[in-house]
């Protein structure tokens, strides 16, 4: 009787240690779920061969690619209000913040807390740029209420994406054939490769280069931004610095290809043009900082944009400051009315080209320009191009990954 009892005894013991262990399995399995879906922790981030971390003026952990200085000027030091970024490993500060913006490339960070809002993975294991509507309301059910964002030409469905080909999409090429146009077998193209299956070899590039930004984006929870519209367009050195008024009327293809060289001798980085996926983050972060609304961003971006009805103040190319006047293109960073969070002229001025896809032959334009109006061309809306074409509104924006 006593040997049943303690028996008996036993079982029960075993048994609740295998619920306990149980419970502890499942509470930390749902920790390593969670994990997936938090905020980014800058906390784990620490110096490695590509970059080095500094603090903002709020104590918080930014990568800094090495080669590049974290501004320690005024207004230009704090991740929420956009931490600026100069190359060259000299100080800059509000002693010689004037000239650095002039002379030196500028980039703004962007934290990306969870990646997977900015790509998707299809049943083929291909990744894709999560692109969206922006809307001050819908009824979508996946649209976002802080951002006011949903979809656009995607779904998701178990974790699996799935897109419309023939829509807005990246990363991929655009073939249109007809009598006298083949988008994406561009001369241009088949001299970068030196053959004639350069679509084929094109799709290839976008891809990796594209995989590589997320893999970056997803190791160091953010990104940067060109803090100007690309400059020196018509030559290649393209750069990102305050006061350059080159940076319209080339073509997609000589400005996806020189973006890639602004990086210069730097192995720590790429830069390149910069993504939809990119450009609509940055957006959001705009919304979720406060500097923006959606309305400014989905109904009407005139109020911080160089479009033809806005009307503002700028410094000229002789350092005069005079009053816009109608359709008038402006030199980079010449006015705080286009700044938001230390971007310049994101909206207006020039629309600028993306690494967007979309139809059988157009890339994607974003942002409109100064000889638009800022309702009709607003910040969220997509626009297609043909890429062989060039025009005095169309610029673009660069952007920068860390290895």
């Amino acid at each position: 009787m006593q040997k049943k009892r303690i028996l008996k005894i036993i079982s029960v013991v075993l048994i609740l240690v295998l619920i306990c262990v149980s419970i502890t399995y499942f509470k930390n399995d749902s920790k390593v779920v969670l994990a997936t879906t938090k905020e980014f922790n800058t906390e784990n981030l620490q110096d490695n061969e590509h970059m080095h971390i500094e603090v903002d003026s709020s104590g918080d952990k930014v990568p800094v690619p090495n080669g590049y200085v974290g501004s320690k000027a005024t207004g230009e030091n704090e991740i929420d209000t956009g931490y600026v970024i100069y190359e060259g490993e000299d100080e800059v500060n509000d002693s010689n913040i004037e000239e650095a913006q002039k002379t030196r490339n500028q980039y703004v960070w962007i934290p990306v807390p969870d990646a997977s809002t900015m790509y998707g993975t299809d049943a083929n294991g291909k990744k894709w740029g999560k692109l969206y509507n922006f809307a001050t309301s819908s009824n979508n059910a996946k649209y976002d209420e802080v951002t006011g964002t949903y979809p656009l030409n995607w779904s998701e469905k178990s974790e699996i994406y799935s897109v419309t080909k023939t829509g807005y999409r990246e990363p991929d090429v655009v073939l249109k054939s007809g009598d006298t146009v083949v988008y994406d077998e561009d001369s241009i193209i088949k001299q970068l490769f030196q053959e004639e299956n350069s679509a084929h070899r094109l799709l290839i590039q976008v891809e990796k280069e594209f995989n590589n930004m997320i893999t970056s984006i997803e190791k160091y929870g953010g990104f940067y931004i060109g803090r100007y519209e690309t400059g020196n367009l018509s030559r290649d050195n393209y750069v990102i610095k305050k006061f350059n008024y080159d940076i319209a009327g080339q073509t997609w293809y000589k400005m996806y290809l020189n973006c890639k060289k602004i990086k210069d001798n730097n192995e720590n980085i790429e830069t390149g043009m910069i993504w939809g996926c990119q450009y609509d983050r940055t957006l959001m972060w705009l919304i979720e900082t406060g500097n923006k609304t959606k309305e400014q961003v989905s109904e009407d971006s005139t109020s911080w944009g160089n479009y033809i009805n806005a009307t503002f103040e700028y410094i000229n190319q002789e350092g005069i400051i005079t009053e816009k006047v109608k359709s008038t293109l402006i030199p980079t960073g010449s006015t705080d009315y286009t700044k938001a969070n230390n971007i310049y002229d994101l909206v207006g001025n020039v629309s600028d080209w993306t690494a967007e896809a979309t139809f059988s032959g157009s890339r994607v334009s974003r942002g409109g320009a100064h000889n638009s109006d800022g309702i009709q061309y607003k910040a969220g809306n997509h626009y297609s191009i043909t890429p062989t074409s060039k025009s005095n509104a169309r610029g673009c924006r660069a952007m920068l990954y860390i290895k």
